[in-house]
């Protein structure tokens, strides 16, 4: 395993070796319209993630489970990446009532094999999803105790947000609908509550 100071502070994070890894999908977050300059369309888009099952990671001297993500499209055309990882990680071809409209919670706390590569760009390594499989017959793995889903066009999902990493809430702020779904104000509100409660609590409260 290699050792990589990451930009903000210096936190060395080990990577991953290349290799297949058995992983358990834990959350999955909508990241709403987001626009590409660079192929210049929108798309409506979700980031998956997945623990890699008998891998953590030591942050702040906290263990915690190591994760993989990727982001999709919510297309399920011919050609899209999201209806191959899905049919390699099934296991079967979706049918043609599937094709109309594919809940993707049915995946979620559900295990898999992850192709995992270690790949260099401008200096810096990096771990990447090469390919999803289905867990080799006749396996199991147990589920998760904590997953969940945040869908920015369901207010129910919302009080997920802070379990949301940072890096991909930005993702979220950045979204042609972010504001106009109401999170943003969502968002505030709580942070402002949050500092109401903080307020109220004086030294002579604290039990030491």
């Amino acid at each position: 395993m290699s050792l990589i100071a990451s930009d903000n502070g210096g936190i060395s994070i080990p990577k991953l070796e290349g290799g297949v890894y058995t992983a358990i999908s834990s959350a999955i977050i909508d990241i709403g319209i987001q626009t590409s300059v660079k192929f210049g369309n929108t798309q409506r888009k979700f980031m998956m993630i997945w623990n890699i099952v008998g891998e953590d990671v030591e942050i702040n001297g906290q263990k915690q489970p190591r994760t993989m993500s990727k982001e999709y499209s919510y297309s399920l055309n011919e050609k899209s990446t999201l209806r191959k990882d899905l049919q390699a990680w099934r296991g079967q071809v979706f049918n043609e009532e599937e094709l109309r409209g594919f809940n993707l919670l049915n995946v979620l706390n559900k295990g898999c094999q992850l192709q995992i590569i270690l790949e260099e760009k401008n200096g810096k390594q990096y771990n990447n999803i090469a390919s999803i499989m289905a867990l080799q017959k006749g396996s199991t793995v147990e589920g998760l105790k904590e997953i969940y889903y945040f869908d920015l066009e369901n207010k129910e999902t919302w009080n997920n947000w802070n379990k949301i990493p940072n890096w991909i809430q930005e993702r979220i702020k950045k979204a042609d609908n972010y504001s106009s779904s109401g999170l943003e104000e969502y968002i505030a509100g709580n942070e402002m509550a949050t500092t109401e409660t903080d307020e109220l609590v004086s030294d002579d409260d604290l039990p030491f």
